[in-house]
């Protein structure tokens, strides 16, 4: 069972590169994944550059599916993590897939439904293997971890994204709210998100993601908007002290830390 879950998980994630591929290069109902945001463009979308970091998330995932197949035919010490994992990471690759499929044919609020899925997947993978909250080896922490925490990340500022892009597509006026208003409340509702991951599950990567997002934003409005811009970058800041605070009072559990003193990875 244990194999083939394992099997499973790094087919999922094939199937959701693969797909990704195919959207980059148009050749998914003949648009690409850009020209669908570009369309339905919103003041919290963030410079181009920013989506680069799909690359880091999925050599991330590949690195993390990989670990398992090693873990699962060798009968390593690291296999809890698949069991806790259960089917949900196959679940997430599948939401995303449809995601890919529901965004290019621009069904834009069912694009969102599929985004909310992956969002809570990856909450009940983080929450199944409590994820940051004990002193893990260097293995569970790179190659489980680590990927997971930068693709919930990831995932928490689109859902945001999504959202916003399905509010436009309808053309929700914003009642009571500017379009400005609005996007400033979501980069404070995002900033607050981070801070939580971070206090709460000590999830500084998690976060990480979240300064490279606000950063994208305000380097995209820097100057037009400067209330967005200066919101954003603001939210980055407050996000990296927090950060830099928490690895300081943690340091002792660093796996770097532990390993210049000496002690057991």
């Amino acid at each position: 069972m244990l194999k083939r879950l394992a099997i499973f998980n790094f087919l999922s994630v094939i199937l959701s590169i693969a797909l990704n591929f195919l959207a980059q290069t148009g050749q998914i109902n003949g648009k690409t994944i850009g020209e669908i945001s570009d369309k339905y463009q919103n003041l919290f979308t963030p410079a181009n550059y920013a989506f680069s970091i799909w690359g880091l998330i999925f050599t991330g995932l590949l690195v993390f599916s990989s670990f398992m197949l090693y873990q699962a035919f060798s009968n390593g010490k690291y296999t809890d993590f698949i069991k806790n994992t259960s089917g949900w990471f196959i679940v997430t690759n599948i939401a995303m897939s449809g995601w890919i499929v529901a965004w290019l044919y621009e069904y834009i609020g069912l694009s969102v439904i599929f985004m909310f899925l992956i969002l809570i997947k990856l909450l009940k993978i983080i929450l199944n293997n409590d994820m940051e909250k004990w002193d893990a080896p260097i293995q569970t922490i790179a190659f489980y971890w680590w990927p997971i925490c930068l693709f919930s990340g990831w995932i928490s500022v689109a859902v945001i994204a999504n959202m916003a892009s399905y509010l436009s597509k309808i053309g929700w006026d914003g009642a009571i709210f500017s379009e400005v208003e609005w996007t400033v409340i979501m980069i404070g509702v995002a900033t607050i998100i981070n801070l939580l991951m971070i206090h709460l599950r000590n999830m500084r990567e998690y976060a990480a993601v979240g300064i490279w997002a606000l950063v994208a934003i305000y380097v995209r409005h820097q100057g037009p908007e400067e209330l967005i811009a200066k919101t954003a970058l603001g939210g980055a800041i407050l996000l990296f002290l927090n950060i830099s605070y928490h690895a300081f009072i943690n340091r002792k559990t660093n796996p770097v830390y532990r390993l210049l003193h000496g002690q057991k990875l």
